[in-house]
């Protein structure tokens, strides 16, 4: 029982950190200069559409978090709401994650194979591999040409596949974050 609880709060830890890891890296990157993020821009007032770009967003984490077996998918958590973290100058962006649960357990390096593959032709998107620190655990990193980030973790051990997303940094207009929910 308690090697089964020590275990528990192991892998709780691992993913908290996984998290955590993925939304920082995020917070580095900088907007890149181009014409991507102006779809999710009003002209006239400067604000960004955060309910376009939230929705955006997580449909690509469901697509990449999805491309294993789908009739082996038994379970999405996908939050409804993100967090606005903080970049530079003031800037902020919208993270989330989407996790699919399968019923047999994918295997890591087959899933970033199939999910670099099917990206490789891809004019919008581009891919690399992260290895943690410590070296124990490796992330496949998806970008957009908006510059928003998506971290693949692959939980082989809980059948679970993960996709933690950080938007391109961006400028809230005053009451633009009024409520919370994002």
């Amino acid at each position: 029982m308690a090697r089964n609880k020590a275990r528990f709060v192991a892998v709780r830890c691992a993913v908290v950190i996984a998290v955590l890891a993925s939304l920082v890296a995020g917070c580095a990157q900088e907007t890149p200069e181009g014409l991507e993020q102006m779809k999710y821009i009003d002209e006239k007032t400067d604000r960004v559409d955060l309910s376009a770009l939230k929705r955006d967003v997580m449909v690509t984490q469901r697509e990449l978090a999805s491309m294993g077996d789908a009739e082996s998918i038994v379970g999405i958590l996908e939050p409804a709401d993100g967090v606005l973290m903080s970049c530079s100058e003031g800037r902020h962006q919208w993270t989330g994650s989407t996790t699919i649960e399968y019923a047999e357990a994918p295997e890591q390096e087959a899933y970033f194979s199939l999910v670099e593959h099917r990206l490789a032709d891809s004019a919008d998107f581009r891919t690399e591999r992260l290895v943690t620190p410590d070296g124990r655990d490796e992330w496949l990193i998806v970008w957009t040409r908006d510059g928003t980030r998506y971290s693949i973790t692959v939980y082989t051990g809980r059948s679970k596949v993960q996709v933690s997303s950080s938007s391109w940094c961006f400028t809230l207009q005053p009451g633009q974050a009024e409520g919370g929910l994002f």
